[in-house]
Protein backbone atom coordinates (compact mmCIF):
# COMPACT_ATOMS: atom_id res chain seq x y z
CA UNK A 1 0.00 0.00 0.00
CA UNK A 2 1.67 3.44 -1.09
CA UNK A 3 1.27 6.71 0.81
CA UNK A 4 -1.36 8.20 -1.18
CA UNK A 5 -3.38 5.62 0.27
CA UNK A 6 -2.76 5.23 3.64
CA UNK A 7 -5.91 7.33 6.06
CA UNK A 8 -4.26 10.40 7.09
CA UNK A 9 -3.48 10.70 10.76
CA UNK A 10 -2.61 13.84 12.20
CA UNK A 11 -0.18 14.73 14.86
CA UNK A 12 -2.17 13.23 17.33
CA UNK A 13 -0.73 10.05 17.24
CA UNK A 14 2.83 11.61 16.82
CA UNK A 15 3.78 15.44 17.49
CA UNK A 16 5.14 17.56 14.46
CA UNK A 17 8.52 19.21 14.91
CA UNK A 18 11.31 16.91 14.24
CA UNK A 19 12.82 14.33 12.56
CA UNK A 20 12.58 10.78 12.55
CA UNK A 21 14.71 7.92 12.75
CA UNK A 22 12.10 5.12 13.84
CA UNK A 23 13.40 1.83 15.55
CA UNK A 24 10.24 -0.47 15.24
CA UNK A 25 10.58 -4.22 16.61
CA UNK A 26 8.34 -6.90 15.48
CA UNK A 27 7.15 -9.62 16.94
CA UNK A 28 9.83 -12.23 17.31
CA UNK A 29 10.02 -13.08 21.10
CA UNK A 30 6.92 -13.98 22.84
CA UNK A 31 5.00 -12.15 25.10
CA UNK A 32 6.50 -12.16 28.58
CA UNK A 33 4.90 -9.72 30.29
CA UNK A 34 7.25 -9.05 33.57
CA UNK A 35 9.08 -11.47 33.14
CA UNK A 36 12.78 -11.16 33.70
CA UNK A 37 14.75 -10.73 30.69
CA UNK A 38 16.82 -13.42 29.55
CA UNK A 39 20.46 -13.72 28.16
CA UNK A 40 20.17 -15.18 24.64
CA UNK A 41 18.38 -14.91 21.00
CA UNK A 42 19.67 -12.80 18.02
CA UNK A 43 17.77 -9.30 17.06
CA UNK A 44 16.69 -8.72 13.57
CA UNK A 45 17.67 -5.28 12.17
CA UNK A 46 16.72 -4.27 8.42
CA UNK A 47 19.11 -2.12 6.75
CA UNK A 48 18.39 -0.31 3.17
CA UNK A 49 21.53 1.60 2.65
CA UNK A 50 24.12 -0.75 2.89
CA UNK A 51 27.25 1.31 3.22
CA UNK A 52 31.14 0.73 1.80
CA UNK A 53 32.20 0.56 4.97
CA UNK A 54 31.38 0.69 8.60
CA UNK A 55 33.72 2.92 10.52
CA UNK A 56 32.18 6.64 10.55
CA UNK A 57 34.91 8.32 10.39
CA UNK A 58 36.09 7.56 6.83
CA UNK A 59 32.47 6.87 5.37
CA UNK A 60 29.32 9.72 5.74
CA UNK A 61 26.40 7.40 4.36
CA UNK A 62 23.99 6.68 7.08
CA UNK A 63 24.19 2.90 7.48
CA UNK A 64 27.91 3.44 9.00
CA UNK A 65 25.96 4.75 12.03
CA UNK A 66 25.04 1.15 12.88
CA UNK A 67 28.07 0.89 14.08
CA UNK A 68 27.71 3.54 16.66
CA UNK A 69 24.51 1.33 17.88
CA UNK A 70 26.69 -1.72 18.56
CA UNK A 71 30.59 -1.26 17.94
CA UNK A 72 31.46 2.18 18.19
CA UNK A 73 31.81 4.30 21.41
CA UNK A 74 32.29 8.14 21.95
CA UNK A 75 34.21 9.56 24.43
CA UNK A 76 30.91 11.52 25.40
CA UNK A 77 27.18 10.31 24.71
CA UNK A 78 24.74 13.04 24.07
CA UNK A 79 21.45 12.51 25.58
CA UNK A 80 18.52 13.97 23.72
CA UNK A 81 18.23 17.15 25.40
CA UNK A 82 21.52 17.76 23.63
CA UNK A 83 23.37 17.44 27.30
CA UNK A 84 26.85 15.63 26.91
CA UNK A 85 27.82 12.82 29.53
CA UNK A 86 30.55 10.87 29.84
CA UNK A 87 31.04 7.80 28.12
CA UNK A 88 34.40 6.40 27.59
CA UNK A 89 35.89 9.78 29.37
CA UNK A 90 36.27 9.57 33.05
CA UNK A 91 34.43 12.94 33.43
CA UNK A 92 33.38 16.00 31.59
CA UNK A 93 36.41 18.44 31.11
CA UNK A 94 35.21 22.25 32.44
CA UNK A 95 37.08 25.37 33.59
CA UNK A 96 35.69 24.27 37.44
CA UNK A 97 37.19 20.87 37.38
CA UNK A 98 40.43 22.46 35.85
CA UNK A 99 40.42 20.47 32.85
CA UNK A 100 39.95 23.24 30.31
CA UNK A 101 42.34 26.09 30.47
CA UNK A 102 41.82 29.34 31.60
CA UNK A 103 42.17 30.84 27.90
CA UNK A 104 40.09 28.15 26.36
CA UNK A 105 42.91 26.55 24.53
CA UNK A 106 43.84 23.23 26.24
CA UNK A 107 41.28 20.32 27.13
CA UNK A 108 42.22 17.40 29.41
CA UNK A 109 40.46 14.05 28.49
CA UNK A 110 40.50 11.78 31.26
CA UNK A 111 39.84 7.94 30.32
CA UNK A 112 37.53 5.67 32.56
CA UNK A 113 39.90 3.28 33.91
CA UNK A 114 39.82 -0.67 32.65
CA UNK A 115 38.86 0.01 29.08
CA UNK A 116 39.83 -2.63 26.67
CA UNK A 117 39.39 -3.05 22.59
CA UNK A 118 36.93 -5.89 21.85
CA UNK A 119 39.98 -8.05 20.84
CA UNK A 120 41.09 -7.35 24.39
CA UNK A 121 43.93 -4.66 24.08
CA UNK A 122 44.10 -2.15 26.71
CA UNK A 123 42.14 1.57 25.08
CA UNK A 124 44.89 4.33 26.06
CA UNK A 125 45.03 7.72 25.36
CA UNK A 126 47.75 6.53 22.89
CA UNK A 127 44.44 5.75 20.63
CA UNK A 128 43.63 9.34 21.02
CA UNK A 129 46.74 10.73 20.13
CA UNK A 130 46.76 8.56 17.22
CA UNK A 131 43.24 9.40 15.84
CA UNK A 132 44.39 13.02 16.20
CA UNK A 133 47.63 12.20 13.77
CA UNK A 134 45.47 10.25 10.94
CA UNK A 135 42.64 13.53 11.13
CA UNK A 136 46.37 15.58 9.90
CA UNK A 137 48.24 12.97 8.24
CA UNK A 138 48.41 14.59 4.18
CA UNK A 139 46.23 13.24 2.01
CA UNK A 140 44.13 11.30 4.72
CA UNK A 141 40.81 9.23 3.91
CA UNK A 142 39.77 10.20 6.91
CA UNK A 143 36.61 12.42 7.37
CA UNK A 144 36.66 13.76 10.62
CA UNK A 145 34.58 16.01 12.64
CA UNK A 146 35.87 19.83 11.90
CA UNK A 147 36.92 20.23 15.45
CA UNK A 148 40.42 18.26 14.51
CA UNK A 149 41.22 20.85 11.79
CA UNK A 150 41.67 23.32 15.14
CA UNK A 151 44.14 20.99 16.94
CA UNK A 152 47.37 22.13 17.29
CA UNK A 153 48.92 19.65 19.36
CA UNK A 154 48.76 17.59 22.11
CA UNK A 155 50.45 15.65 25.16
CA UNK A 156 49.52 12.06 26.23
CA UNK A 157 50.24 12.92 29.86
CA UNK A 158 49.92 9.40 31.03
CA UNK A 159 48.30 5.99 29.67
CA UNK A 160 44.82 7.66 31.10
CA UNK A 161 45.14 11.42 30.08
CA UNK A 162 45.86 13.32 26.91
CA UNK A 163 46.36 17.55 26.82
CA UNK A 164 45.17 18.62 23.44
CA UNK A 165 45.35 22.27 22.81
CA UNK A 166 43.91 24.10 19.85
CA UNK A 167 44.94 27.07 17.73
CA UNK A 168 41.63 29.09 19.18
CA UNK A 169 39.14 28.16 21.79
CA UNK A 170 37.06 25.24 20.79
CA UNK A 171 33.81 25.66 21.78
CA UNK A 172 32.37 22.12 20.49
CA UNK A 173 35.37 20.34 21.85
CA UNK A 174 33.27 17.41 23.80
CA UNK A 175 32.86 17.03 19.38
CA UNK A 176 36.19 15.09 19.33
CA UNK A 177 36.61 11.40 19.52
CA UNK A 178 33.45 10.05 18.57
CA UNK A 179 35.03 7.64 17.13
CA UNK A 180 38.56 6.77 18.55
CA UNK A 181 40.78 4.47 15.63
CA UNK A 182 42.92 1.28 17.88
CA UNK A 183 46.41 2.27 16.93
CA UNK A 184 47.65 -1.52 17.25
CA UNK A 185 45.61 -1.91 14.54
CA UNK A 186 47.39 0.08 11.53
CA UNK A 187 50.69 0.26 10.74
CA UNK A 188 51.17 3.94 11.03
CA UNK A 189 48.44 7.09 10.57
CA UNK A 190 48.43 6.59 6.90
CA UNK A 191 46.08 4.20 5.91
CA UNK A 192 45.36 2.71 2.68
CA UNK A 193 41.78 2.89 1.30
CA UNK A 194 42.08 -0.73 1.22
CA UNK A 195 42.87 -1.52 5.44
CA UNK A 196 40.39 -4.13 6.36
CA UNK A 197 40.02 -1.56 9.37
CA UNK A 198 38.30 1.15 7.30
CA UNK A 199 35.54 -1.65 6.44
CA UNK A 200 34.73 -3.75 9.63
CA UNK A 201 36.34 -1.24 12.28
CA UNK A 202 37.43 -2.72 15.98
CA UNK A 203 35.69 -0.95 18.82
CA UNK A 204 34.76 -1.01 22.85
CA UNK A 205 30.66 -1.66 22.02
CA UNK A 206 29.25 -4.32 23.48
CA UNK A 207 29.34 -6.44 19.86
CA UNK A 208 32.01 -7.50 17.36
CA UNK A 209 31.49 -7.65 13.55
CA UNK A 210 31.50 -11.22 13.04
CA UNK A 211 31.12 -11.49 9.34
CA UNK A 212 29.61 -9.58 6.30
CA UNK A 213 28.34 -10.56 3.55
CA UNK A 214 27.39 -7.63 0.82
CA UNK A 215 24.12 -7.54 -0.46
CA UNK A 216 22.96 -9.99 2.23
CA UNK A 217 23.51 -9.57 5.78
CA UNK A 218 26.20 -8.03 8.65
CA UNK A 219 25.64 -10.04 11.32
CA UNK A 220 27.25 -8.60 15.07
CA UNK A 221 27.79 -11.11 17.99
CA UNK A 222 28.54 -10.52 21.57
CA UNK A 223 31.59 -9.04 22.21
CA UNK A 224 33.38 -11.21 25.20
CA UNK A 225 35.88 -8.72 26.08
CA UNK A 226 33.44 -6.22 26.85
CA UNK A 227 35.17 -3.46 29.49
CA UNK A 228 32.23 -2.93 31.57
CA UNK A 229 31.61 -6.04 33.18
CA UNK A 230 28.86 -5.03 35.59
CA UNK A 231 26.57 -4.74 32.40
CA UNK A 232 27.79 -7.16 30.01
CA UNK A 233 25.44 -7.92 26.44
CA UNK A 234 22.54 -9.80 27.03
CA UNK A 235 21.86 -10.79 23.47
CA UNK A 236 23.94 -12.94 21.40
CA UNK A 237 23.44 -10.64 18.82
CA UNK A 238 22.26 -8.40 16.29
CA UNK A 239 21.77 -9.66 12.42
CA UNK A 240 21.55 -6.45 10.30
CA UNK A 241 19.52 -7.76 6.65
CA UNK A 242 20.09 -5.82 3.82
CA UNK A 243 17.42 -5.17 2.13
CA UNK A 244 16.92 -3.40 -1.76
CA UNK A 245 14.54 -0.95 -0.69
CA UNK A 246 12.80 0.80 2.28
CA UNK A 247 9.20 -0.04 1.46
CA UNK A 248 10.29 -4.21 0.92
CA UNK A 249 11.82 -3.66 4.36
CA UNK A 250 9.19 -1.84 6.37
CA UNK A 251 6.21 -4.43 4.56
CA UNK A 252 9.06 -7.28 6.06
CA UNK A 253 8.69 -6.06 9.10
CA UNK A 254 4.85 -5.42 9.38
CA UNK A 255 4.84 -9.51 8.56
CA UNK A 256 7.23 -9.70 11.63
CA UNK A 257 10.33 -11.10 9.31
CA UNK A 258 12.51 -8.25 11.22
CA UNK A 259 12.73 -6.93 14.76
CA UNK A 260 13.78 -3.47 13.80
CA UNK A 261 14.16 -1.26 10.87
CA UNK A 262 17.15 1.19 10.50
CA UNK A 263 16.08 4.33 8.81
CA UNK A 264 12.30 4.54 8.32
CA UNK A 265 10.81 8.21 7.46
CA UNK A 266 7.91 10.11 8.03
CA UNK A 267 5.77 8.24 4.94
CA UNK A 268 6.06 5.25 7.26
CA UNK A 269 4.80 6.96 10.66
CA UNK A 270 0.84 6.57 9.64
CA UNK A 271 1.61 2.73 8.86
CA UNK A 272 3.55 2.00 11.85
CA UNK A 273 0.49 3.98 13.77
CA UNK A 274 -2.08 1.87 12.07
CA UNK A 275 -0.28 -1.58 13.35
CA UNK A 276 -0.38 0.22 17.05
CA UNK A 277 -4.12 0.48 16.28
CA UNK A 278 -4.90 -2.70 15.14
CA UNK A 279 -2.99 -4.08 18.47
CA UNK A 280 0.48 -4.80 17.26
CA UNK A 281 3.12 -5.25 20.69
CA UNK A 282 4.59 -2.04 19.75
CA UNK A 283 5.66 0.69 22.21
CA UNK A 284 5.53 3.40 20.29
CA UNK A 285 7.26 6.58 21.99
CA UNK A 286 6.34 9.75 20.91
CA UNK A 287 9.06 12.72 21.19
CA UNK A 288 7.38 15.96 20.15
CA UNK A 289 9.82 17.91 21.72
CA UNK A 290 12.57 16.89 19.97
CA UNK A 291 13.94 18.36 16.12
CA UNK A 292 15.48 15.93 13.85
CA UNK A 293 15.99 15.52 10.45
CA UNK A 294 14.54 17.51 7.21
CA UNK A 295 14.36 16.83 4.06
CA UNK A 296 16.52 18.63 1.36
CA UNK A 297 16.69 19.64 -2.09
CA UNK A 298 20.22 20.42 -2.25
CA UNK A 299 21.04 22.70 -5.72
CA UNK A 300 24.25 22.13 -7.34
CA UNK A 301 24.72 26.31 -7.48
CA UNK A 302 28.07 25.45 -9.78
CA UNK A 303 28.33 24.04 -12.92
CA UNK A 304 29.74 20.25 -12.95
CA UNK A 305 31.90 20.79 -9.89
CA UNK A 306 33.78 23.97 -11.47
CA UNK A 307 34.00 26.49 -8.59
CA UNK A 308 33.25 29.61 -9.72
CA UNK A 309 31.50 28.81 -12.83
CA UNK A 310 27.53 29.37 -11.79
CA UNK A 311 25.30 26.12 -12.66
CA UNK A 312 23.45 27.34 -16.49
CA UNK A 313 20.48 26.92 -14.50
CA UNK A 314 20.34 26.58 -11.05
CA UNK A 315 22.88 29.48 -11.04
CA UNK A 316 20.57 31.76 -11.16
CA UNK A 317 19.23 33.16 -7.92
CA UNK A 318 15.47 33.65 -9.59
CA UNK A 319 15.32 29.23 -10.48
CA UNK A 320 16.39 29.02 -6.82
CA UNK A 321 13.56 31.58 -5.59
CA UNK A 322 10.85 30.18 -7.49
CA UNK A 323 11.59 26.62 -6.88
CA UNK A 324 11.41 27.64 -2.92
CA UNK A 325 7.79 29.36 -3.99
CA UNK A 326 6.49 26.73 -6.40
CA UNK A 327 7.04 23.61 -4.02
CA UNK A 328 3.71 22.40 -2.16
CA UNK A 329 4.83 21.46 1.17
CA UNK A 330 1.15 21.40 3.29
CA UNK A 331 -0.25 19.00 -0.29
CA UNK A 332 2.97 17.02 0.51
CA UNK A 333 2.79 16.32 4.51
CA UNK A 334 -0.76 16.11 3.90
CA UNK A 335 -1.22 13.87 1.06
CA UNK A 336 1.67 11.88 1.20
CA UNK A 337 3.33 12.01 4.74
CA UNK A 338 -0.43 11.41 5.90
CA UNK A 339 0.13 14.35 8.57
CA UNK A 340 3.63 13.77 9.86
CA UNK A 341 5.93 16.25 9.97
CA UNK A 342 6.17 19.96 9.86
CA UNK A 343 7.71 22.83 8.27
CA UNK A 344 10.91 24.56 8.44
CA UNK A 345 13.28 27.24 6.80
CA UNK A 346 16.03 26.97 9.06
CA UNK A 347 19.57 25.44 8.15
CA UNK A 348 20.26 24.94 11.90
CA UNK A 349 16.79 24.02 13.51
CA UNK A 350 17.79 21.32 15.92
CA UNK A 351 20.23 21.38 19.36
CA UNK A 352 22.14 24.91 20.18
CA UNK A 353 20.56 27.61 18.13
CA UNK A 354 18.13 25.63 16.28
CA UNK A 355 14.94 27.86 15.30
CA UNK A 356 12.21 26.98 13.30
CA UNK A 357 11.10 29.27 10.78
CA UNK A 358 8.17 29.57 8.19
CA UNK A 359 8.92 28.51 4.65
CA UNK A 360 7.80 30.61 1.38
CA UNK A 361 4.79 30.16 0.91
CA UNK A 362 3.15 27.93 -2.09
CA UNK A 363 2.52 30.42 -4.38
CA UNK A 364 3.04 29.04 -8.49
CA UNK A 365 1.86 32.45 -9.94
CA UNK A 366 4.49 34.05 -7.59
CA UNK A 367 7.07 31.86 -8.65
CA UNK A 368 6.28 32.62 -12.80
CA UNK A 369 6.14 36.34 -12.25
CA UNK A 370 9.93 35.59 -10.44
CA UNK A 371 11.16 33.75 -13.71
CA UNK A 372 9.64 36.44 -15.99
CA UNK A 373 10.96 39.05 -14.60
CA UNK A 374 14.50 37.01 -14.48
CA UNK A 375 13.91 36.58 -18.36
CA UNK A 376 13.00 32.97 -18.08
CA UNK A 377 10.14 32.48 -20.54
CA UNK A 378 8.01 29.70 -21.40
CA UNK A 379 8.40 28.34 -24.43
CA UNK A 380 6.07 26.00 -27.11
CA UNK A 381 6.92 22.57 -24.79
CA UNK A 382 5.91 24.18 -21.88
CA UNK A 383 9.67 24.80 -20.33
CA UNK A 384 11.31 28.16 -20.08
CA UNK A 385 14.27 29.18 -21.53
CA UNK A 386 17.05 32.27 -21.04
CA UNK A 387 20.17 33.00 -23.53
CA UNK A 388 19.19 29.72 -24.81
CA UNK A 389 19.24 27.79 -21.86
CA UNK A 390 16.47 25.37 -21.25
CA UNK A 391 15.31 25.40 -17.17
CA UNK A 392 15.63 21.22 -17.57
CA UNK A 393 17.64 19.50 -14.52
CA UNK A 394 18.28 16.63 -13.15
CA UNK A 395 16.19 15.37 -10.21
CA UNK A 396 18.36 12.89 -8.19
CA UNK A 397 17.33 11.04 -4.69
CA UNK A 398 18.24 7.19 -3.36
CA UNK A 399 16.78 4.27 -5.08
CA UNK A 400 14.23 2.04 -3.55
CA UNK A 401 12.44 4.22 -1.34
CA UNK A 402 8.87 4.10 -2.19
CA UNK A 403 7.33 7.19 0.07
CA UNK A 404 10.38 8.92 -0.82
CA UNK A 405 9.40 8.87 -4.61
CA UNK A 406 6.02 9.72 -4.32
CA UNK A 407 6.61 13.23 -3.27
CA UNK A 408 9.68 13.73 -5.16
CA UNK A 409 6.67 13.20 -8.09
CA UNK A 410 4.90 15.76 -6.50
CA UNK A 411 8.14 18.71 -6.65
CA UNK A 412 7.92 17.13 -10.33
CA UNK A 413 4.71 18.33 -11.02
CA UNK A 414 5.13 21.60 -9.03
CA UNK A 415 7.79 22.58 -11.02
CA UNK A 416 6.61 21.74 -14.09
CA UNK A 417 3.76 23.80 -13.21
CA UNK A 418 6.08 26.88 -13.23
CA UNK A 419 7.89 26.15 -16.16
CA UNK A 420 10.91 24.22 -15.21
CA UNK A 421 11.45 20.73 -16.51
CA UNK A 422 12.73 18.06 -13.78
CA UNK A 423 14.45 14.66 -14.95
CA UNK A 424 13.93 11.79 -12.25
CA UNK A 425 16.96 9.62 -12.38
CA UNK A 426 17.32 8.34 -9.19
CA UNK A 427 20.40 6.53 -8.02
CA UNK A 428 21.56 4.21 -5.25
CA UNK A 429 23.39 5.88 -2.12
CA UNK A 430 26.54 4.98 -2.53
CA UNK A 431 26.83 6.84 -6.31
CA UNK A 432 25.36 9.86 -4.48
CA UNK A 433 27.49 10.13 -0.92
CA UNK A 434 30.75 8.19 -2.27
CA UNK A 435 34.02 10.01 -2.80
CA UNK A 436 35.54 11.84 -6.31
CA UNK A 437 37.56 8.43 -6.86
CA UNK A 438 34.68 6.16 -6.83
CA UNK A 439 32.55 8.90 -8.86
CA UNK A 440 30.25 9.74 -6.03
CA UNK A 441 27.68 12.46 -7.43
CA UNK A 442 27.76 14.99 -4.78
CA UNK A 443 31.65 15.11 -4.49
CA UNK A 444 32.50 15.62 -8.11
CA UNK A 445 29.45 17.69 -8.68
CA UNK A 446 28.30 15.66 -11.36
CA UNK A 447 24.33 16.53 -10.35
CA UNK A 448 22.11 19.26 -10.55
CA UNK A 449 19.49 18.68 -7.96
CA UNK A 450 19.84 16.01 -5.52
CA UNK A 451 17.29 15.21 -2.44
CA UNK A 452 17.95 13.34 0.99
CA UNK A 453 17.21 14.01 4.63
CA UNK A 454 20.34 15.68 6.86
CA UNK A 455 20.84 17.61 9.53
CA UNK A 456 19.74 16.71 13.13
CA UNK A 457 22.94 17.67 15.69
CA UNK A 458 23.02 18.50 18.78
CA UNK A 459 25.70 21.51 18.09
CA UNK A 460 25.57 23.58 14.87
CA UNK A 461 29.11 23.25 14.28
CA UNK A 462 29.53 20.09 12.18
CA UNK A 463 26.79 20.43 10.20
CA UNK A 464 27.29 24.23 9.08
CA UNK A 465 30.72 23.11 8.45
CA UNK A 466 29.03 21.14 5.23
CA UNK A 467 28.04 24.10 3.57
CA UNK A 468 31.61 26.07 4.47
CA UNK A 469 34.18 26.66 0.96
CA UNK A 470 36.87 24.89 3.01
CA UNK A 471 34.27 21.13 2.78
CA UNK A 472 34.28 21.51 -0.91
CA UNK A 473 36.49 18.86 -2.85
CA UNK A 474 39.10 20.35 -4.76
CA UNK A 475 39.74 17.51 -6.72
CA UNK A 476 39.42 13.39 -7.41
CA UNK A 477 41.84 12.72 -4.18
CA UNK A 478 39.99 14.81 -1.70
CA UNK A 479 37.41 13.18 0.22
CA UNK A 480 33.72 14.03 1.16
CA UNK A 481 31.62 15.87 -0.77
CA UNK A 482 29.59 19.25 -1.01
CA UNK A 483 25.71 19.56 -1.12
CA UNK A 484 25.19 22.52 -3.09
CA UNK A 485 29.21 23.67 -4.82
CA UNK A 486 28.61 26.82 -2.96
CA UNK A 487 31.19 29.14 -2.02
CA UNK A 488 30.00 32.47 0.26
CA UNK A 489 32.53 34.40 2.25
CA UNK A 490 29.88 35.92 4.61
CA UNK A 491 28.92 32.77 5.39
CA UNK A 492 32.44 30.95 5.86
CA UNK A 493 33.04 34.28 8.14
CA UNK A 494 29.50 33.53 10.80
CA UNK A 495 31.00 29.67 10.69
CA UNK A 496 34.40 30.54 11.84
CA UNK A 497 32.42 32.35 14.48
CA UNK A 498 29.97 29.48 15.49
CA UNK A 499 33.91 26.96 15.98
CA UNK A 500 35.30 29.05 17.88
CA UNK A 501 33.68 31.95 19.97
CA UNK A 502 32.97 31.04 23.77
CA UNK A 503 30.61 33.28 24.51
CA UNK A 504 26.89 31.66 24.10
CA UNK A 505 25.40 34.66 23.54
CA UNK A 506 27.85 35.66 20.53
CA UNK A 507 27.53 31.89 19.16
CA UNK A 508 23.81 31.73 18.30
CA UNK A 509 23.82 35.43 17.22
CA UNK A 510 26.37 33.95 14.65
CA UNK A 511 24.00 30.32 13.56
CA UNK A 512 20.37 33.11 13.75
CA UNK A 513 22.38 34.94 11.10
CA UNK A 514 23.80 32.05 9.36
CA UNK A 515 19.80 30.93 8.84
CA UNK A 516 19.16 34.40 7.25
CA UNK A 517 21.82 34.35 5.05
CA UNK A 518 20.94 30.46 3.72
CA UNK A 519 17.24 31.61 3.65
CA UNK A 520 18.22 34.45 1.15
CA UNK A 521 20.55 32.47 -0.94
CA UNK A 522 18.97 29.42 -1.24
CA UNK A 523 21.57 27.01 -1.68
CA UNK A 524 19.68 24.35 -0.18
CA UNK A 525 15.85 24.30 -0.15
CA UNK A 526 14.04 22.60 2.82
CA UNK A 527 11.20 20.28 2.22
CA UNK A 528 9.38 19.07 5.63
CA UNK A 529 11.34 18.30 8.89
CA UNK A 530 10.06 14.93 10.32
CA UNK A 531 8.45 14.02 13.62
CA UNK A 532 10.61 11.88 16.01
CA UNK A 533 9.17 8.73 17.54
CA UNK A 534 10.85 5.74 18.71
CA UNK A 535 8.91 2.35 18.33
CA UNK A 536 10.02 -1.24 19.90
CA UNK A 537 8.02 -4.42 20.21
CA UNK A 538 6.77 -4.85 23.69
CA UNK A 539 8.66 -8.09 23.89
CA UNK A 540 11.92 -6.64 23.66
CA UNK A 541 13.16 -5.16 26.90
CA UNK A 542 15.82 -2.80 28.02
CA UNK A 543 15.40 -0.46 24.99
CA UNK A 544 15.69 3.13 26.35
CA UNK A 545 15.50 6.22 23.98
CA UNK A 546 17.03 8.76 25.98
CA UNK A 547 20.42 9.29 23.81
CA UNK A 548 20.61 11.52 20.97
CA UNK A 549 19.94 9.03 18.51
CA UNK A 550 17.02 6.98 20.21
CA UNK A 551 17.60 2.99 20.74
CA UNK A 552 20.67 3.35 18.04
CA UNK A 553 23.28 3.58 20.57
CA UNK A 554 25.11 1.17 22.80
CA UNK A 555 24.08 2.83 25.55
CA UNK A 556 20.60 0.96 24.81
CA UNK A 557 21.36 -2.19 22.63
CA UNK A 558 23.66 -3.31 25.67
CA UNK A 559 20.53 -3.92 27.42
CA UNK A 560 18.51 -5.06 24.74
CA UNK A 561 17.22 -9.07 25.14
CA UNK A 562 13.75 -10.67 24.83
CA UNK A 563 11.33 -11.12 27.75
CA UNK A 564 10.70 -14.31 28.83
CA UNK A 565 11.31 -17.57 26.62
CA UNK A 566 13.18 -15.28 24.09
CA UNK A 567 13.27 -16.02 20.61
Amino acid sequence: MNSSSRPRRAAQAIAAGAAIAVAMVGCAASPGGDAAPEAGGIAVVALTQEPGMLSPMFNTQSGSNLTFAFVVEPLFTTLDTGERVANLAAEIPTRENGMVSEDGLTVTYALHDGITWSDGEPFTADDLAFTIDVTKEPGTLAIPDPEYASVASYEVVDPQTIAVTFVAPQPNYLNLFRQVLPKHRFDGPSIAEDDPELREPTGTGPFVIDKWASGDEIAFVRNEHYWRTDTPPLLDGVTVKINPDLTTAVNGFTRGEFDLVFGLTAGDLDEVAAAVDSGAPIELHEKPENTGFVEWLWLNNSAGGQLGTPHPVLGDPAIREAIDLGIDREGILEDVLGGFGTLSNSLVYSGFGGELTETAPFDPEAAREVLEDAGWTLGGDGVRSKDGVRASVKFQTISGDEVRALYQQVIQQNLKDIGIETVIENVPSNLMFGDAADGGLLATGDFDIMMSRAGKLPDPSEWMMEFASARIPSGPDTPGYSYAWWSNAEYDALVDTVNSELDPELREQAVHEANRLFAAERPAIPIYASPTAWAWSSQLSGVTDDSWNGPWDTTSSVHWSFSGSGE
